[in-house]
């Protein structure tokens, strides 16, 4: 069996399992915040439950099945040492925020967007700490799964070009895998994760409306799989996708969008700001600004 095929019975394994163990689980959770009433904000919808234990049980069996999965170290999937690692990380952190700064700017002198302290300060800093943490952690578990293991498992057996718009496309499609609504967990039902998994996929009933989203994260997984191919390691993708992921969180942190359409210019579909026609312009000149970074790396092997 081939890499990349051994990665999707992996991951669709997994998926399977938490189909099913996910409704116990919210079951069990349900029963603890029934019997705590003071838990009562910690109640967490059914498709939060279903994502993370996704996670958990996805980190889990990757070490319990590394060895069928072939994989003997971190360094595959290109986390090896490196003497520059924490300065290469910085630096893509500090290109793609500051990527989302610039169009904020555009925004604000286009009457979209008014920058501004919305919220105190504990506060705005409570979610920048949150946001950050959010941000490293995503990079990390995206990229090794994305570029590490699916575009570097692709690149073993397929061309650059086939192999950069499959891993591209199949990123871009699984941010739309969700449920339409947030949907609490009541009573017991076993079936529930099975459903859920069917209901994830309404999103592409509306090819149209899901396109400009679709089309500005499979940009953002071609520079970020560039990235990748052209160091040699997941060190400068992780800055990248952690810096955007910080940069889109803590945007309405540090001001608001003065309408809720924001138009073919900087989205007028979710995500609103990745499905812009700037913001893939913004996105293409990281990817110029990538290359120029790596022109004298030694890049994927």
């Amino acid at each position: 069996m081939k890499s990349y095929q051994r990665i999707l019975v992996f991951v669709l394994s997994v998926l399977l399992l938490t189909a099913l163990l996910s409704p116990w689980v919210a079951g069990l959770w349900n029963l603890i915040i029934e019997a705590n009433p003071e838990w009562q904000e910690y109640r967490q919808p059914f498709s939060r439950i279903f994502d993370r234990l996704f996670m958990i049980l996805g980190i889990i069996f990757f070490f319990v099945c590394r060895p069928l999965l072939k994989i003997r170290s971190l360094s595959e999937l290109g986390l090896q040492p490196l003497p520059q690692a924490y300065w290469t990380l910085l630096r893509g952190f500090l290109l793609a925020l500051g990527s989302v700064v610039a169009l904020g700017l555009v925004m604000s002198l286009s009457d979209v967007f008014t920058p501004y302290f919305r919220l105190s300060l504990s506060v705005t800093l409570e979610r920048s700490v949150k946001a950050l943490l959010t941000a490293v952690t995503v990079g990390l578990l995206e990229e090794i799964f994305f570029r590490g293991m699916i575009l570097k498992g692709l690149l073993e057996e397929w061309r650059v070009t086939a192999s950069f718009v499959a891993a591209s496309l199949f990123y871009s499609a699984i941010h739309f895998v969700k449920p339409a609504e947030k949907l609490f967990f009541s009573g017991f039902d076993p079936w529930a994760g099975i459903r859920h998994l069917i209901y994830s996929f309404h999103a592409f009933l509306d090819p149209i409306a899901l396109f400009p989203g679709l089309f500005g994260l499979f940009l953002l997984g071609i520079v970020l799989g560039y990235a990748f191919l052209r160091t040699g390691s997941l060190y400068l993708s992780m800055g990248l996708h952690a810096g955007w992921i910080f940069g889109l969180k803590t945007i309405r942190v540090y001001g608001n969008y003065r309408r809720e359409d924001l138009g073919w210019l900087f989205g007028s579909s979710n995500p609103k700001f990745v499905s812009g026609v700037a913001t893939w312009i913004c996105i293409l000149a990281v990817g110029v600004i990538v290359h120029w970074m790596t022109r004298r790396r030694q890049g994927l092997k």
